[in-house]
C-alpha cells in the first residue's frame, strides 16, 4: 500500500481539521500570552491581567455562547452558563452532559471543546466583512475593531477543552473519515495513484 491510496487520503484530511483547529486554539494563546507579557512588561501585570480578561469581555462571552451552543445542537444537556466571571484563570463557564451513546457523546464532547475556535473564526470573518463593506464612519470602524480584538483573543482552547476534546476526538476522526471517504473530497495537495 502506498501513502497516496484512495483509503489513506480521507485520513490525512480527517486528521488534518482537527490539527488545524488545535493549531489555531494555540496559536491565539500563544499571541494572547505574548500580548500581556508585552502590556506588562511597560505597564505592569494589573493593568495587563485588565487587559486581557476584563476590557475584552465580549470575547469571553462569546467564547462561552459558542461552547453551549455547540453542545446544545450536538445533543448535550446544557446545565449551567456563566457568561463572565473572573475566578483565578477562568473567566466564564459552560457546564454539560454529554448524552447519547458512546459515539454521540464523544462528538459532543469535541464539538463543544473546539467551538471557540471554530465560532470565533466565522465571527471575525463577519467583522472583517462588516469592517471592510460596512463600516464608514470611525466609531463603527473603532466597535468593530474592538469586537474583533476581543474576541480573537478569547478563540483559544484551554486546558479542559483540549482534555475535552481529545476525549473524544477519536470517534470525532472516525466520523470525519467516512464524511471524506463518502464525498471524495481532498483537502490536502495529493492525489490517488
Amino acid at each position: 500500500m502506498t501513502w497516496n491510496h484512495e483509503y489513506l487520503i480521507p485520513l490525512y484530511n480527517a486528521l488534518l481539521i482537527p490539527a488545524i483547529i488545535f493549531s489555531v486554539g494555540m496559536l491565539v494563546e500563544g499571541i494572547g500570552n505574548v500580548i500581556a507579557g508585552i502590556v506588562a512588561m511597560i505597564f505592569g501585570g494589573r493593568v495587563a491581567f485588565f487587559i486581557r480578561n476584563r476590557l475584552t469581555f465580549p470575547g469571553t462571552v462569546h467564547h462561552e455562547l459558542a461552547h453551549a451552543f455547540f453542545a446544545l445542537i450536538s445533543g448535550a444537556r446544557v446545565t449551567k452558563v456563566e457568561l463572565f466571571h473572573v475566578r483565578g484563570e477562568q473567566l466564564g463557564c459552560v457546564e454539560f452532559y454529554p448524552r447519547g451513546t458512546a459515539f454521540t457523546k464523544s462528538l459532543q464532547m469535541t464539538l463543544a471543546s473546539i467551538a471557540p475556535v471554530v465560532c470565533g473564526t466565522a465571527s471575525l470573518c463577519l467583522l472583517y466583512w462588516l469592517w471592510r463593506f460596512q463600516c464608514v464612519e470611525l466609531w463603527q470602524y473603532v466597535l468593530v475593531g474592538y469586537l474583533g480584538i476581543s474576541i480573537f483573543l478569547h478563540m483559544n482552547m484551554s486546558g479542559q477543552d483540549i482534555k475535552n476534546a481529545l476525549r473524544g476526538m477519536p470517534f470525532t476522526i472516525l466520523l470525519c473519515y467516512l464524511i471524506f471517504l463518502l464525498i471524495d473530497v481532498n483537502l490536502l495537495p495529493i492525489g490517488y495513484y
